[in-house]
């Protein structure tokens, strides 16, 4: 297909329709269109690409970049003075601001954009989503009366121009509204209405939603049976229209039936199922998101790279140029010719100090962009334990107090406790990591004793040891001490027991020891554990300063970036000491630290 305005239209099309579904795949079409709409000089077309590409990039979780694209395609509707751009624009921005929580300036935009809503252009479509979102932003700041007021009159504008779809989701709207306000009466039939169109219209992706809303409903009536059919209709819907999170809705809904029915295994597995699902969505978010910051980076340094290469080519140019002249001043005579070539050397020097300079500043950038590649790597990946272990606690929580399991719910203390001191090990781990690479970790080495460490690391993590049924041992001389900084010898401690604890299997041993060495001049710190150990080749992996990879094993892939190990590499060799790994495959593995006596 030869490169159109036309073909702009159709990519930007496709971007608005799977914006919401698959908001990495829309963000691929809607770059080609902002592409190929600056290729055919096409301002309209690079208009509207603009703002859909800002609604992807909205949906990946990047709202400064997609504020960013909004205003550019802002500017664009200023200089044709098109009121629907505007509209759109000013719409869109302040969706953006509303979702970060910023409701001050949410208002703000959506103020400018129902100045100009009125004016000769503005699209129905536009205007709807104008209208839908401004009740949104009332229902959330209590201001019931106009969410309400924004409500209806986006759902007669929808029933005036004929737009069925937007007339179901304005009448869901109104029913779910209804339904916090236990008027059931009234939102069962609102949400009926809603559910009649989705069905007409044979949208399983809406219908199931519908029904999803529609079993709240008949379960808070008194009607678990029939709450139940329409849950188990939801989900057949949710399936046939390929929508997961329609499908999520659909799990916790029979959870929740299941219990009110007092089925509890079946409530338990839908909550399973639910669980898996929601972490499986939440990983494919994230890795969307990051797809698009790694797609957008790459980009930029594209846009950099061009501009070096024009900052070469124009160098190059000013050399031709010096050499004609040089060239010139020989014509015109000899008398001048040492005062030419005396300048054309300098010249050259300059271009290459210029090209010098020029090759440190892109290997500046490269190594820039690896370590932020490297540091949004670390913190979702290794944040996402420890949060999604606190999101568990609380679904816990909703379920014991449902159910009045006042033991469940005493146990939950602990689990709180040892989620809370995993994400605190991690959150100091980053800053630990961060402080040593900018070389600004002070190191205060003192008298520390053995024992003392021992017990404030067996303290640790005690909770999570009896969590696993693991037996801690420690063994070490009474009066042992060692020579290093205690912040970092803690840290070093915690790392390796927490390593060990992590790969040992329910019902084995963790020991830590500490002998003084043969000469008498340094301590041994040794962490073993009974897991199922790890292969020569994986060993020197660990050992090595490359990377991490992902190895597998019996207990599947190992998690985490080896952020930890890294500490402790570092934290040794500033100490002076030394760090060993002995591990055989199903035979456990042995971390060795040796340090100053």
């Amino acid at each position: 297909m030869a490169p159109t305005p036309q073909r702009v239209r159709v990519l930007d099309s496709l971007s608005y329709a799977l914006h919401d579904i698959a908001p990495d795949t829309a963000r691929r079409y809607g770059e080609q269109a902002v592409a190929l709409a600056r290729q055919l000089r096409d301002q309209r077309g690079l208009m509207q690409s603009l703002c859909t590409l800002g609604s992807c990039y909205a949906v990946l979780s990047d709202g400064a970049h997609a504020l960013e694209l909004y205003s550019r395609s802002q500017r664009i509707a200023r200089q044709f003075n098109d009121a629907d751009g505007l509209v759109r624009s000013y719409t869109t921005m302040a969706a953006v601001h509303h979702e970060r929580s910023d409701t001050v300036n949410a208002w703000r935009h959506y103020k400018q954009a129902l100045q100009l809503a009125h004016r000769r252009g503005v699209r129905v479509s536009t205007l709807l989503n104008l209208y839908g979102n401004l009740s949104s932003l009332f229902f959330h700041l209590g201001q019931d009366a106009k969410a309400l007021r924004y409500t209806e009159l986006a759902l007669r504008l929808a029933r005036s121009s004929g737009n069925r779809m937007n007339e179901s989701i304005y009448l869901a709207n109104l029913g779910t509204y209804y339904f916090y306000k236990q008027r059931y009466d009234l939102a069962e039939k609102l949400i009926r209405q809603s559910l009649a169109i989705t069905q007409q219209a044979a949208q399983p992706r809406y219908e199931a939603g519908n029904l999803t809303l529609l079993s709240m409903v008949l379960l808070a009536t008194g009607r678990p049976e029939e709450a139940a059919d329409l849950a188990q209709q939801s989900l057949r819907q949710a399936r046939r229209g390929h929508s997961q999170e329609r499908v999520l809705d659909a799990y916790s809904m029979l959870a929740e039936v299941s219990a009110r029915r007092n089925q509890y295994p079946q409530a338990y597995q839908w909550q399973e199922h639910y669980v898996a699902l929601n972490d499986s969505l939440n990983n494919g978010r994230r890795l969307a998101t990051l797809t698009a910051l790694q797609s957008r980076y790459d980009s930029e340094d594209k846009e950099k790279q061009i501009q070096l290469l024009t900052q070469q080519a124009d160098l190059h140019h000013m050399r031709n140029r010096l050499l004609w002249g040089a060239i010139a001043a020989l014509v015109l005579g000899l008398a001048g010719f040492g005062l030419l070539y005396w300048q054309l050397r300098r010249s050259r020097a300059a271009l290459a100090a210029n090209n010098v300079a020029l090759q440190e500043t892109t290997a500046e950038l490269r190594q820039v962009a690896a370590s932020k590649d490297r540091l949004y790597a670390i913190v979702a990946h290794d944040l996402r334990g420890p949060v999604t272990s606190f999101v568990g606690v609380t679904e816990l929580i909703g379920f014991y107090l449902k159910r009045g399991d006042e033991e469940g719910l005493q146990r939950l203390p602990a689990l709180v406790r040892q989620s809370a001191q995993s994400l605190n090990n991690l959150l100091d781990n980053l800053l630990n990591w961060a402080v040593s690479q900018t070389g600004e970790l002070a190191y205060r080495p003192e008298r520390l004793a053995v024992a003392d460490l021992f017990a404030e690391n067996r303290e640790l993590y005690q909770t999570t040891a009896e969590a696993k049924q693991i037996t801690l041992e420690a063994t070490h001389p009474a009066d042992l001490t060692l020579w290093a900084d205690q912040n970092m010898a803690r840290t070093i401690l915690r790392n390796l027991v927490g390593n060990a604890l992590k790969f040992t299997p329910p019902g084995g041993t963790v020991r830590f020891s500490a002998v003084p060495t043969a000469q008498a001049t340094g301590v041994l710190l040794t962490v073993t554990d009974s897991g199922y150990g790890m292969p020569a080749n994986l060993v020197a992996e660990v050992l090595s300063d490359s990377p991490l990879t992902t190895p597998t094993g019996p207990l599947g892939p190992r998690t985490g970036t080896g952020l930890g190990l890294l500490l402790c590499k570092a934290f040794v060799q500033r100490h002076g000491g030394t760090l060993d790994i002995q591990s055989v495959p199903g035979g456990g593995t042995s971390v060795i630290v040796q340090l100053n006596n």
